[in-house]
């Protein structure tokens, strides 16, 4: 099962580019309809974990510089956004391809070359100086469109596949974890205390010795509570930068548990080029009726929310996705 969705976002500037000189540039794209403003998807990750740590108490991961780059490790027990996000590039022991992947979030409009020119100078005078530095900024304000994915199936599901973990079927629960760390070499991550909170989390580790290969599985409930808390999360999020903080609420949400693909997100972009070339008001009901009859006309179904509805269309998502598991 995979849950796919589409966000309108009205925001600033989310991601600085490289600096030229003194210009702090906004990253561009272009495109064949112009040049494009945009925020990649490892910026919107990150501002949503720290979100996540901040606000609902998510573990931050164990991090180790495996195989020369400075990542993710451990397992999907100990941290959720290892749960999400998996590992970079670390093979094969710690490898998870992440079951949430989103795409870039690209503006609708286009970026006409906004500047702001910005001093020190009021800093400076306090300091006893007339002098100050100059810095010119691109300024962006937008409607950005991002699309995204979640593979449901394996949210608190992590196949080892790589590395002997040696488990017997007499082990109990906190040994089958000991065992999986110390394979792992992360034994030092653990402790006593921890231990006894991680095994609330897992419903089974499984060993086959066939292939080597130790399937952990979170609780039903522990499952649930991950899913409901990154989209929850998702739908209330903003990002620090330059000292302001830049909205990522969408103003304007579609989920579906049908499609593979957020194909109606090229319907979605067609509408909203419509209206900003037309100069008309962005109509949220509109949208999400023409969103719906299109998901109805490929015998498929769509649930859409604004800012307002947001928190119950994800309680009927989850219900929904649980109900069948």
């Amino acid at each position: 099962m995979k849950l796919t969705g589409v966000f309108i976002i009205e925001t600033g500037v989310v991601n600085r580019g490289d600096g030229i000189g003194n210009i702090a540039t906004v990253k561009k794209i272009t495109t064949p309809e112009g040049i494009k403003v945009f925020f990649s998807p490892v910026s919107y990750k990150r501002a949503l974990w720290n979100a996540l740590q901040k606000h609902k108490g998510w573990s931050k991961p164990i991090v180790t510089k495996e195989g020369g780059v400075v990542q993710r490790t451990g397992t999907i027990i100990d941290s959720e956004e290892f749960d999400f996000a998996g590992t970079m590039v670390a093979k094969p022991k710690y490898e998870r391809e992440a079951p949430f992947v989103v795409d870039n979030g690209i503006s609708i409009n286009n970026y006409f070359g906004d500047m702001e020119f910005m001093t020190n100078m009021a800093i400076s005078k306090l300091y006893g100086e007339d002098e100050a530095n100059i810095i010119n900024k691109e300024n962006f304000y937008g409607i950005y469109i991002m699309p995204f994915g979640i593979e449901i199936n394996r949210v608190g599901v992590q196949e080892i596949k790589t590395v002997d973990t040696k488990i017997r079927e007499t082990d109990d629960l906190k040994e089958k974890i000991k065992k999986v760390y110390k394979a792992l070499k992360l034994e030092k991550y653990i402790s006593d205390e921890k231990l006894e909170k991680w095994a609330q989390l897992v419903e089974s580790i499984e060993y086959y010795p066939e292939n080597k290969t130790t399937k952990i599985i979170l609780k039903k409930e522990e499952r649930k509570r991950r899913l409901k808390e990154l989209l929850e999360g998702m739908g209330e999020l903003s990002k620090r930068l330059e000292g302001s903080e830049r909205n990522l609420t969408p103003f304007f949400a579609s989920f579906s548990l049908d499609y593979i693909a957020p194909k109606y997100m090229l319907l979605i972009k067609d509408y909203l080029k419509k209206k900003i070339n037309e100069g008309g008001y962005l109509n949220i009901e509109e949208l999400s009726n023409k969103v719906k009859e299109f998901a109805e006309k490929e015998g498929k179904r769509i649930k859409t929310a604004d800012y307002l509805t947001y928190n119950q269309v994800v309680n009927e998502i989850i219900d929904e996705i649980f109900q069948e598991s």
